[in-house]
């Protein structure tokens, strides 16, 4: 489940050169939604442009940016992100030496759905939602897609469930992840990743004795489709 583990037959898209060392690669290609990862060095790429046939979150991961279009513009950091339209082409300026970005661009016929939210920062505001010490909090949430950090403290773990409808792609950001999916366990490093579907039963645990940080992005959102599953001791 993990990038070093996947067989090579599953995601066979090379790492696209933007540079020496700046790079792009494609994380993940399902059929609502589409995750680029980007490394980007300010030294070869001062700014870039970015223009997708429909809606796409751009999200910080390491570094600071400057993003706008024609009207107007915003300053992201880390952990931050934004909408950005397919109406037009968006101008991406680094301001930090070293930049880490995700980006996760709708595919398919979605009409678009984050209009109110075009250019507007996507942070970390609410109050997070705890459950068995597990903090979640919404970064943003339209029709077909939620974006969730997830802080996980050490030796914690979810309890074993599955979504009836909702997909889950799962990136580590800080510390390391346990996902156990179907009996089979892979560990995800930092900016590794795991695709959990529909219907697998799993689960998402820290190893470590510090805390681990994930984003989970969901296609549809999970309202109300979590099922746990129950052991025959619970």
């Amino acid at each position: 489940m993990s990038l070093s583990s996947q067989p090579d037959t599953d995601y066979q898209w090379p790492v696209h050169a933007l540079g020496k060392e700046s790079k792009r690669r494609i994380l993940c290609d399902e059929s609502q939604f589409r995750i680029y990862h980007e490394t980007l060095l300010q030294d070869e790429q001062h700014s870039r442009f970015y223009q997708f046939p429909n809606d796409a979150f751009v999200f910080i991961l390491k570094g600071q940016v400057y993003l706008s279009d024609n009207q107007a513009g915003l300053a992201l950091e880390q952990y931050q992100g934004s909408w950005i339209s397919p109406d037009q082409a968006h101008k991406l300026v680094l301001l930090s030496p070293h930049l880490e970005l995700l980006i996760i661009a709708y595919q398919g016929n979605l009409a678009p759905c984050a209009q109110a939210l075009y250019l507007e920062s996507q942070t970390i505001e609410n109050k997070p939602i705890t459950s068995n010490q597990i903090e979640r909090q919404m970064l943003s949430q339209v029709e077909s897609l939620s974006i969730e950090l997830e802080n996980y403290p050490g030796k914690q773990t979810e309890h074993l469930h599955y979504h009836r409808q909702s997909g889950q792609f799962i990136i580590t950001l800080e510390g390391e992840m346990g996902l156990n999916v179907n009996h089979a366990e892979v560990t995800i490093e930092p900016y590794d990743w795991a695709l959990v579907k529909a219907k697998q039963r799993h689960f998402l645990k820290n190893n470590q004795t510090e805390s681990s940080l994930c984003l989970s992005i969901y296609s549809p959102p999970p309202a109300k489709d979590r099922v746990l599953v129950l052991k025959k001791n619970d």
